[in-house]
């Protein structure tokens, strides 16, 4: 099969552009044409039982957070504010209402933190759980961070810390225990990732020019960044946010740092450029939130990973991909 963005460029070319999509297919979500000074920005995403969460290692009201949180976090991404859910679940029909009650408790408690109405979705069975949430957002007109602005020159930006997720998960598979604070807080980061939407809307006071969120790796989002601005980048590895692990317990989980910051995916930060006048200007922390400077845009289009000697090496994209190669 095709890749998921060879798939997602056919979609857009047969899907044209004008009727009032200001924005379509191929960023974090859609703008669609709203009245007086505010466009809608709307999302959709899945979320599959054995593809996205394993039912046996996650609870109830952590799948129903992620489902939410996973399309908040790409109204964030836009710089938009979530106003309104749309849930639809399909459970086997053995599953117990108990689960599918404490689903919608768990997505309800974060769309109650949001303010963020749930209005209405649908309910049927399937042979595993499958979740499709569309959020519905408002952002003011011709306001809207889209992927695509990066330029050569821009200074590169990530919010938080990379590759928690991903060691959560890495620690529910090999059932490792242990009193590092790091484990317990990666275990949480899997289960009950936190959407970036404040942040997004803190950053409406600086000249973004470019923004995604951090949902497929750092490697492949930042690929997917500089491929809808048609640049390169260069990333600087001493300087990207990564899980402070003990040595011993990367050992037993097998797992390296940096790779999981690059590749891991289900952060949910934002990475976002900045000119270089404005990056001096941005301050260390934002809507609670660390910001690190961890690279700059270049001209062509090679990614390049550079390390703390100086010495440079093509980044490979190695993050999350639905239909990749083997």
């Amino acid at each position: 099969m095709e890749s998921e963005w060879e798939i997602i460029d056919y979609l857009r070319r047969r899907a044209g552009r004008g009727g009032g999509v200001r924005v379509g297919i191929g960023d974090d979500a859609a703008v669609l044409a709203g009245e007086g000074r505010t466009d809608w920005v709307v999302t959709t995403d899945l979320m599959i039982e054995d593809v996205h969460f394993l039912r046996q290692m996650q609870p109830p009201r952590a799948v129903g957070h992620k489902a939410l949180a996973r399309s908040l976090s790409d109204i964030a991404a836009m710089g938009g504010v979530p106003r309104y859910a749309l849930v639809a679940l399909a459970v086997p029909p053995e599953l117990a209402s108990r689960w599918v009650k404490q689903f919608f408790d768990g997505a309800l408690a974060l769309a109650r933190r949001h303010r963020v109405r749930l209005a209405g979705g649908d309910l049927s069975r399937a042979g595993r759980v499958i979740a499709d949430v569309q959020v519905l957002g408002t952002v003011e007109k011709g306001k809207a961070f889209l992927r695509a602005g990066a330029r050569a020159g821009d200074a590169l930006f990530v919010s938080g810390e990379l590759g928690l997720a991903r060691l959560g998960l890495a620690v529910l598979r090999t059932h490792l225990g242990g009193d590092e604070a790091v484990l317990r807080r990666a275990v949480r980061a899997h289960f009950y990732p936190e959407p970036r939407v404040a942040l997004g809307r803190a950053l409406r006071r600086f000249p973004v020019s470019a923004l995604i969120d951090v949902s497929d790796g750092l490697s492949t989002d930042l690929f997917h960044l500089c491929r809808a601005s048609r640049v390169g980048a260069r990333l600087a590895a001493a300087r990207i946010p990564l899980p402070q692990i003990p040595p011993r317990v990367a050992e037993r989980l097998r797992v390296v740092p940096l790779e999981l910051a690059l590749h891991g995916g289900e952060d949910y930060e934002l990475l976002f450029t900045l000119p270089e006048a404005a990056a001096r200007r941005l301050p260390a922390r934002l809507a609670g939130v660390g910001l690190q400077r961890i690279g700059r845009i270049e001209r062509g289009r090679t990614l390049l990973l550079e390390d703390a000697e100086g010495r440079k090496k093509p980044l490979v994209p190695r993050g999350w991909e639905h239909f990749a190669r083997t």
